[in-house]
């Protein structure tokens, strides 16, 4: 063989090599990603996006599992768990009997073994929503509890306190009855708040001082004025805060009042589901890794929620936007 022939045969050699090796590349970047699951040493919460509610799952060091609200009927929260590699839920928390926190609690409950559930007992003109959500509790025979300001509960490293309620309701708004947990893992320390409003904001100043401090804050009642001011970002003192709503919501989250008190602090990075998607802490017991499924331009976070839905700017002080809201089944 000439040898102007054998290098010509190399080179078509070489040639099927590398298409064949790419070929094999990308049907490896066609195949899905593992399934994330717990991280040893580390914590890691999922603010999921799930529109206009609320839901958050940590995954514990130990390989445990907590839900803290399902989101609202239709939601694809069950989804978004298997998705991240939930496979059964320790401890499961309906913050309170408010559609928008527990619509898929029953979904989720089917779909997972929950060992443990904690509900605050509010049970005010009940809805048929909470009424099923109880019957699933009773017959599937899941450890309950209503747990009160006080409480606290260890899983492995990690510590939860209940901050709020306390062992009576302070009014008969569902919101004011949500439990209130502080996470700490290490020196991490975050805040998940339901809807408590300016009430129960005030009675956990009183009674938690310095309990209430958190490196994160999830901001009560979705961005709302009646769930963050400047009191209680002085008592909380977050670096962090999480909001959790949907883009052209009809609430008007998050609210005038609330954006701008966030855009003044600068020390305080704003993380939000409506724009950036589901939000991920990775904490390591010293520090809060953020990350998000979408990057927007950090002057968007501080988009109300009618700019962001392309609505005129409501002229009023806000108050009225809440008070709207509350008449619109008490969110």
């Amino acid at each position: 063989m000439k040898k102007s022939t054998r290098t010509l045969l190399l080179l078509a050699l070489i040639v099927i090599a590398l298409i064949f090796f790419y070929q094999r590349c990308l049907k490896r970047k066609e195949q899905p990603e593992p399934t994330p699951g717990p991280i040893a040493g580390k914590l890691v919460v999922r603010f999921l996006n799930i529109g206009q509610g609320d839901s958050q799952v940590l995954q514990l060091p130990n390989g445990q599992t907590i839900l803290i609200d399902a989101g609202d009927n239709g939601k694809p929260t069950v989804q978004l768990l298997r998705d991240y590699g939930v496979q059964e839920i320790d401890l499961a928390i309906g913050t309170h009997p408010h559609a928008d926190h527990i619509g898929q609690m029953v979904e989720v409950m089917r779909a997972f073994k929950v060992k443990e559930f904690w509900d605050a007992g509010f049970a005010n003109n009940p809805t048929k929503t909470y009424r099923d959500m109880l019957a699933e509790i009773k017959k599937q025979g899941i450890k309950f509890a209503a747990p009160r300001r006080g409480d606290s509960r260890d899983f492995g490293e990690v510590k939860l306190q209940v901050l709020n309620p306390a062992a009576s309701f302070i009014d008969d708004s569902p919101n004011n009855a949500s439990i209130v947990v502080r996470v700490t893992y290490g020196k991490n320390r975050l805040l998940f708040t339901g809807d408590a409003e300016i009430a129960a904001w005030r009675q956990m100043i009183e009674s938690a001082g310095d309990k209430l401090h958190a490196d994160l804050l999830k901001a009560a009642h979705h961005g709302s004025s009646n769930g963050t001011n400047k009191d209680i970002l002085d008592a909380v003192r977050p670096s962090i805060i999480t909001i959790s709503c949907a883009a052209g919501n009809d609430y008007h989250h998050p609210h005038p009042r609330v954006v701008n008190l966030l855009k003044r602090d600068n020390n305080v990075r704003v993380y939000r589901t409506d724009l950036e998607g589901t939000i991920t802490a990775l904490c390591d017991g010293n520090t809060i890794e953020m990350s998000t499924e979408r990057q927007v331009d950090r002057a968007m976070l501080y988009a109300t929620g009618d700019e962001v839905a392309g609505k005129p700017q409501s002229s009023d002080d806000g108050g009225a936007m809440d008070a709207g809201k509350r008449s619109r089944r008490s969110r």
